[in-house]
């Protein structure tokens, strides 16, 4: 961790809104960022020296929050590490627009129409659209929904995205069955299709065992 960014949705009367500005800091996660790090989101060892130490960052993501909400949470999980519930706003963006390009966060900006000023891969920029994406997606989903959508370990009975979505497993071709297990989907999803392989591959015919020769002496005349 080496920064953390972060914008505020509340929920009022009318919806859901965006409150303030998208806050980032600096960490200074106490040793070298990695130079292929430092390639994807420009931020050097001179940048966080000052920065924050890892476990204010943590706390200070957490303040008065009753969910957090991430592009990718599996991600992020492994940083921040809170007992709160998770929004996946990838995982949901998948499930609600399966024709999208790709679902990555820049790729839902513009097909969205989502305006945010910044960097991509810098904290609080990306944090500002994913906070944009999550507001698209409450005119689709519930906060239940969501939450059901962003939980990795949760097995669907249905496809919950791409070409198959909406089809149980059972009904989805062997090929892209096959493609799901090896794919960077969720762990939910990648456990119903080897579930599915394996009912498959249980059903299937056993080949006749071969008969066995007949020895002299158990000859029936």
């Amino acid at each position: 961790m080496c920064e953390i960014g972060w914008v505020d949705i509340v929920f009022y009367p009318d919806g859901w809104k965006i409150e303030g500005e998208q806050q980032s800091r600096f960490v200074n996660p106490g040793h070298p960022i990695p130079a292929k790090c430092t390639e994807i989101h420009g931020i050097t060892d001179d940048m966080v020296v000052d920065g924050m130490d890892p476990s204010d960052a943590r706390a200070l993501l957490s303040r008065g929050a009753t969910l957090l909400g991430a592009h990718n949470v599996s991600f992020d999980k492994q940083f921040v590490r809170s007992p709160l519930p998770w929004i996946c706003t990838l995982e949901c963006a998948r499930h609600v627009w399966p024709q999208a390009p790709n679902h990555k966060n820049e790729t839902l900006k513009e097909y969205l129409g989502i305006k945010v000023e910044g960097d991509a891969h810098r904290a609080g920029y990306d944090a500002a659209v994913s906070a944009h994406i999550f507001l698209h997606l409450t005119r689709h989903l519930t906060i239940a929904e969501m939450l059901g959508l962003s939980d990795p370990g949760a097995v669907p009975l249905k496809m919950p995205f791409g070409e198959h979505k909406g089809k149980r497993f059972t009904e989805i071709p062997d090929g892209y069955l096959s493609w799901l297990t090896r794919s960077d989907v969720r762990k939910g999803v990648k456990i119903a299709a080897q579930n599915e392989i394996n009912r498959r591959n249980a059903a299937k015919p056993s080949a006749p065992a071969s008969r066995p020769r007949s020895s002299s002496w158990d000859r029936s005349f």
